[in-house]
């Protein structure tokens, strides 16, 4: 698919318990040209992670099970791990901190700005 005359081979994984939220962002990515899977728990985050090959992830950081900051540090820990970008409705500096130290490439606070998460995908 095109956008704006550029094509884009980024996978995207979406990574939310929130199903029709990641529904929803994985629809906008697609109607951008991303190719895109969801995954609504770590369970289906872990196996997405290595059948879909994603290029990047969408990282909710609160989930039941594995939180999405100890789900950032087992894909940090993978031999050629994507780049990943945190979601959250906590705005907190602790909580950004904490991502960024552990290899997140950046955040976006919800509800997202699909421009501003478009333009954050492009720059990775």
């Amino acid at each position: 698919m095109a956008t704006n005359g550029q094509f884009h081979s980024k996978r995207v994984l979406v990574i939310d318990d929130e199903e029709k939220f990641g529904c929803l962002i994985a629809g906008f990515l697609m109607g951008r040209g991303y190719q895109t899977n969801v995954a609504s728990n770590s369970d289906e985050a872990l196996e997405a992670l290595e059948r879909f090959g994603p290029e990047i992830v969408l990282l909710d950081v609160r989930m039941p099970g594995l939180s999405g900051l100890e789900l950032l540090k087992r894909i940090r820990s993978t031999p050629l791990p994507p780049r990943v970008i945190m979601v959250t409705a906590m705005d907190t500096s602790e909580m950004i901190d904490e991502a960024m130290d552990n290899g997140a490439e950046g955040y976006l606070c919800k509800p997202i700005d699909l421009n501003q998460l478009e333009q954050l995908i492009a720059e990775l």
